[in-house]
This record gives structure tokens, sequence and C-alpha cells, in this order.
């Protein structure tokens, strides 16, 4: 009996904890922007770091037309071995949303000389992906992995964007953190993707994503650094 009353309060709480971050990540969710000019202006900016070391950098560009927001995103990272490069990446996309919906997605991809491209758009009927992988139709809504727009948080599936492949995924918040950003340190929730991907993301409380860190093919660390992800300080609220 002594035993069983523990047991059964560390089953109550565990179940407690889960559902309180299952209700963050749903408030998270509740709060991004159709216009992520909301949060962030006009562009986020991450310096990209190898082993602790700055190899590069990612950057994502919004702009409105009409009723069209445009993201374009550039990612690159360079690697050199004494004075020679050993291995380059570039990866460049433009996406259209149309109220917050994916309408429109092209990629280009040259992984250290081997090329990839993706043209993905919504007929009305679904989702037609085509890359240099092959051809596939989905169901919309569809989130690509560019991490900017925290509605993905509340995602089973997403498309990747190097691959052209949906990959199945959870997005689990495992612990509230302080990360450093251009505007100092700031509380944010990491999120952690298991299943096809494992990527480790953070999102502060106003949706904006603030760091981001995943493994490289090679086994090292690649980690985002905030250099511009909180956005004009005449729009910032606080955090």
């Amino acid at each position: 009996m002594y035993i069983r009353k523990p047991i059964a309060l560390s089953v109550a709480l565990v179940f407690l904890l889960g559902w309180l971050r299952s209700a963050d990540a749903a408030n998270l969710v509740a709060k991004v922007h159709l216009d992520p000019q909301n949060l962030y202006g006009d562009e986020v900016h991450f310096d990209v770091h190898r082993a602790g070391e700055k190899v590069g950098f990612h950057r994502a560009r919004f702009r409105t037309e009409g009723p069209f927001l445009y993201v374009d995103t550039e990612f690159e990272i360079e690697i050199d071995f004494l004075i020679f490069t050993a291995y380059r990446f570039a990866y460049q996309s433009r996406s259209r949303w149309t109220d917050g919906t994916l309408s429109a997605l092209e990629v280009e991809v040259d992984d250290d000389g081997t090329s990839f491209r993706l043209d993905a758009a919504d007929d009305g009927n679904g989702f037609t992906v085509n890359s240099s992988n092959g051809s596939v139709k989905l169901e919309t809504p569809l989130y690509p992995t560019n991490h900017w727009n925290a509605a993905v948080l509340d995602q089973k599936r997403v498309l990747n964007t190097l691959t052209g492949q949906i990959n199945d995924v959870a997005i689990t918040p495992v612990e509230r953190v302080l990360v450093e950003t251009e505007r100092g340190e700031i509380s944010a929730t990491h999120y952690v993707y298991s299943g096809d991907l494992d990527t480790e993301v953070w999102y502060d409380d106003e949706g904006r994503w603030v760091k981001m860190r995943f493994k490289a093919r090679d086994g090292s660390t690649i980690e985002y650094v905030c250099r511009r992800c909180q956005g004009p300080a005449s729009d910032r609220t606080g955090n």
C-alpha cells in the first residue's frame, strides 16, 4: 500500500506534465501570426556553427504582395580544411503562402556538387510535389521543414524540402530554457523532433524561432545561433 501511493502519484505527475506541455504547445501554435513580419520584421537570420565554429548562415526573408506572403530562404555551409574548402552546401527556396497555408514551393540545393530540385504547388485537389527524387501527391495543409512557422508544432507529418518526401514526426516539448538572442537572453521552449527526423528547435513565447540543433551526416553537431530573430525593437511587446 505504501509502495503503490508514490507510484500512483508519480504516474499522475507525469501525466499532468505531459498535458501541460501539450497545452503549452497548443497555446504557442494559436499565437502564430499569419504574417511573420509581425514576429520577425523583414527577416530571421542565424549564424550556423559546427563544433563551436561558425561555418555558415541561414536567413529567411519575408514580403507580401496582395494576398500572398513570399518567403525566400538561403542556407549555406562551407567547411574548410587548411586552405581548401572540404565541403560546401547551398540551399535556396521560395515559398508562397495564402491565408497561412502553403500554396507553392521551389527549392534548389547544391550538396557539394550534387544538385537537387523541388517544385510543389497546391492545385486545389491536393499538393503535387515534383523533385529530383520523383513525384508525389499529398494532402493539404502541408508544412515544410523550414522552421520559422511555429504552426508546424501541431503537425505529425512534414514535407522534407531536402528529399521531396513526407516525414512522419512527433514534436515534443521537453524543457524551458534561456536562449541568447540579439536582444539578450529570452525564455524559450525546447522541442525535439523524433521519428523520421531528429532535430531540436527552440521557440519563444510569441512563436519566434530562436535556435536549432541537429546532427550532420558526419556525426558533428550543427547549431543555429540567433543573429536576428526578435524583430524590430519598435514591435517588441516584451519577453
